[in-house]
């Protein structure tokens, strides 16, 4: 899979949004950042980020924050194929380092992989 970040890998819309709050079927999560994830019935993963002024401050916190959601999201988008996912951030994630943030994510990802793996593995 390419590891890109192209319109079609966006969640767009607020009823997209939504939709991934209400049918959440896997959860993923830290004191800090919260990943909530439902089927897509495509073949590649859709991501939203939540990353509010209360949670990271100014625009250049929150913009650098949802950098880095994007690009870890980019770079493991192959172990999520077929999931909807949105990233909500809880208050102190600007004071985290860039490291910090893609470590989590990546645990996250990780975490959401394998239960969505069991749970087609299940069907």
């Amino acid at each position: 899979m390419p590891t890109r970040y192209p319109r079609g890998c966006r969640l767009l819309s607020a009823a997209q949004y939504q939709r991934v709050f209400k049918q959440c079927e896997h959860k993923a999560g830290d004191r800090l950042i919260t990943v909530l994830a439902a089927g897509n019935g495509l073949q590649h993963p859709r991501l939203g980020t939540v990353v509010s002024v209360r949670a990271a401050g100014n625009a250049v916190k929150r913009n650098r924050v949802k950098r880095l959601v994007r690009e870890s999201f980019r770079l493991r988008q192959a172990l999520l194929a077929g999931t909807d996912l949105v990233v909500l951030v809880r208050a102190g994630i600007s004071d985290r380092s860039n490291r910090q943030i893609f470590r989590t994510l990546d645990n996250h990802w990780r975490t959401i992989a394998a239960h969505a793996h069991s749970t087609h593995s299940a069907d």
